[in-house]
């Protein structure tokens, strides 16, 4: 079976949906913490913004900005 990317919908949570579904306490988010598939959830940016370390990785991140929201739009 071959995968195509164009048949997978991007979905992306939230900094507190994050914290809540992986249990982060305050020790973890003082870490590097590396997001796979991460999408196009707003993790990244909050914990970037706080001053914390987050590398996101994700197939997603080869389609240009405009063809990510096209895809979030489909959805």
């Amino acid at each position: 079976m071959v995968f195509k990317y164009q048949e997978v919908v991007p979905w992306g949570r939230s900094f507190n949906e994050y914290c809540r579904m992986f249990h982060l306490a305050d020790e973890c988010l003082q870490q590097s913490i590396l997001g796979c598939a991460d999408g196009p959830a707003s993790f990244n940016a909050e914990m970037s913004r706080q001053g914390h370390r987050v590398v996101s990785c994700d197939p997603l991140y080869h389609l240009t900005t405009d063809q990510i929201k096209q895809r979030i739009d489909a959805t």
